[in-house]
């Protein structure tokens, strides 16, 4: 089924106001802003450059397709001593932003490197990069059962790339083996480290963590989404929010947590 959207009009200053996104508060930033589940159409733009628009006649033209396709992810699965997994996930649907989506990718891949140079490791290790939220959704829903039975800790991987905090979301029952090793890393590295609760959720520790799944899923952060004023805008780039040392801090935070789970001794 292909539906073509696509078209070209004229249409008044006041009515394209109506398909235009920007931040009144950050004026030169770019807002990101999406309609997945939904038909509709607009621009993102600083309200700097909206400011200029002067009032006449725009010709808005659109051209795209929605059709039935394929939702492309990435998967390794680095087999250990044990078929118990830990579970490592992140998301890579946006791109354009540093912390809230290359971060989560760019970390991950490094722990990957480092989790294949291991030798001797007690536990798999499954780890995916997909889109944020229908991918997680797809991903339960081809894997629960195999996930349920095997998964004995693991980590949403997202905004991480910072140095401003480091910061902590539990799972839904706030007392898994991955919460406790997430804290008691969290607490080595920075004592001031803000823990959220799971009524603060936002990402795609919402579906590993639903009900009836509730897979031992927490996610160690730099700063949290939604948490910074560049959150979703143009600004969330190298020079305003992700720097190398809050990217090797991200990085070592997830891996002592790993190495913590390693040595640990289970009945």
């Amino acid at each position: 089924m292909v539906i073509v959207f696509r078209f070209i009009k004229k249409i008044s200053l006041s009515e394209l106001q109506n398909h235009l996104h920007s931040l009144p508060k950050q004026k030169k930033a770019i807002p990101y802003v999406t309609s997945y589940y939904k038909e509709n159409w607009g621009f993102c733009l600083s309200d700097e450059l909206r400011n200029k628009l002067t009032l006449g006649e725009y010709e808005v033209h659109i051209d795209s397709e929605l059709f039935d396709g394929n939702l492309t992810y990435g998967e390794i699965l680095i087999k250990g001593q044990s078929k118990k997994e830990i579970f490592l996930s992140t998301y890579i649907c946006h791109p354009s932003m540093a912390n809230n989506e290359l971060s989560g990718p760019s970390v991950l891949t490094f722990i990957t490197k480092w989790i294949l140079s291991l030798k001797n490791k007690r536990y798999s290790y499954r780890i995916i990069f997909i889109p944020e939220t229908i991918g997680s959704l797809m991903y339960l829903s081809k894997n629960i059962d195999h996930l349920k039975k095997y998964v004995y800790a693991g980590f949403n991987i997202t905004c991480i790339g910072d140095e401003r905090a480091h910061s902590y979301l539990p799972s839904r029952k706030e007392d898994t083996i991955s919460d406790r090793i997430a804290k008691h890393t969290l607490k080595a590295i920075d004592k001031n480290y803000i823990e959220y609760k799971w009524s603060d959720r936002g990402s795609d520790e919402r579906q590993y963590c639903a009900p009836l799944i509730d897979l031992p899923i927490t996610s160690i952060m730099r700063t949290k989404y939604g948490m910074y004023d560049e959150y979703h805008t143009s600004l969330d780039d190298l020079d305003n929010v992700v720097t190398p040392e809050g990217l090797e801090g991200g990085y070592w935070s997830i891996r002592r947590s790993i190495e913590g789970l390693e040595k640990i001794i289970t009945q």
